[in-house]
């Protein structure tokens, strides 16, 4: 009954004449009804490092949530997916690792219909242009986790009130986030299992097995920043990020922040590690973050509050402190 409804529906619109007011109505209306479906897209971000792509696929069931994303240049894919016992983060021949709880309402996600939406809603304002079979919005706004990306290019497709493509970029157009989508279908068809994530534990090789002394030497202490503009270190927490020992330390306030701590003597690079923290954004360049190492370690500041020139601060702050 309520597929027949929303296809209903979406007839009898395409058969109305409508004004700017009405089309962002129904663009909101069909949106925030669609809580199920599958989409595919592709992502292309374009930064001073360069071009790269992300295929997509997303399947959401109310609030659960399975998303594959695979930069096929670099033969990298991971999935995260949220269901009833937590969201997880999966990586080839990887054990789930848990992610945060939170993910995906605490940051809007370009390639998710619910945040393209909501970025919509909060500004009806937005210039408005039709064309032959599309509607478009054009946002003059900052993006949230990249402030110098200023000018937001929402696509709908006409007949359906659905996203076509999401456009991001800066004044000068010289990087960019685009997300297009190839197909959403509203019916999907999932299997049973798609949401499910199997936990196992994972048994450590031989050449993983450490001493009690070797492992107390690498990990006798963590490097803290002296400058923290007043924020109060809320949360040190050391865990497992696609087979890395990884330390987050969150600090709170008006301004708040995480550090994240890698040890290079570890097999992989940072960029595994920071692919994963990054969650939406994860194959971007670290726009919104600040990205440093001394002899020992690689380091991350993650904010949303903190200006580039704040982020360089606590980076030269860095201090050693063993542990007692």
């Amino acid at each position: 009954m309520l597929l027949s409804s929303f296809i209903f529906m979406l007839l009898l619109v395409g058969c109305k004449s409508l004004d700017a007011e009405d089309v962002f109505e129904e663009i909101i209306e069909v949106g925030e009804n669609l809580t199920t479906y599958q989409a595919e897209a592709d992502m292309q971000v374009l930064t001073a490092s360069g071009e790269e792509h992300v295929l997509l696929r997303v399947s959401r069931s109310d609030d659960f949530y399975h998303v594959d994303l695979t930069d096929e240049a670099r033969g990298l894919k991971q999935t995260l997916v949220r269901n009833a016992d937590g969201v997880y983060l999966l990586t080839e021949n990887e054990t789930p690792e848990p992610f945060r709880m939170d993910w995906p309402h605490d940051r809007p996600q370009l390639y998710l219909l619910s945040s393209v939406i909501d970025t919509l809603k909060a500004y009806p304002e937005a210039q408005f242009e039709e064309n032959d079979d599309t509607y478009m919005y054009t946002i003059q706004a900052p993006l949230k986790e990249d402030p110098d990306l200023t000018i937001q290019t929402l696509t709908f497709d006409k007949e359906t009130y659905l996203p076509v493509e999401v456009f991001v970029t800066n004044e000068a157009e010289t990087k960019h986030v685009s997300v297009k989508f190839q197909s959403i279908t509203v019916t999907p068809d999932f299997e049973t299992d798609l949401f499910d994530v199997v936990l196992e534990e994972e048994s450590p090789r031989d050449d993983e097995v450490e001493t009690e002394e070797q492992q107390e030497d690498e990990t006798s202490g963590w490097y803290y920043p002296t400058e923290t503009f007043n924020q109060a270190l809320d949360e040190t927490e050391e865990r497992l990020v696609n087979g890395k020992s990884v330390v987050m330390m969150s600090y709170t306030g008006d301004q708040p922040f995480t550090l994240i701590q890698v040890n290079k003597s570890q097999t992989s690079s940072v960029a595994d590690v920071l692919s994963v923290i990054k969650d939406g954004a994860s194959f971007m360049s670290d726009d919104a973050g600040f990205v440093w190492a001394n002899e020992t370690t690689e380091f991350y500041i993650a904010s949303d509050s903190l200006t580039p020139e704040e982020k360089e601060a606590i980076a030269t702050s860095v201090e050693w402190v063993e542990n007692k």
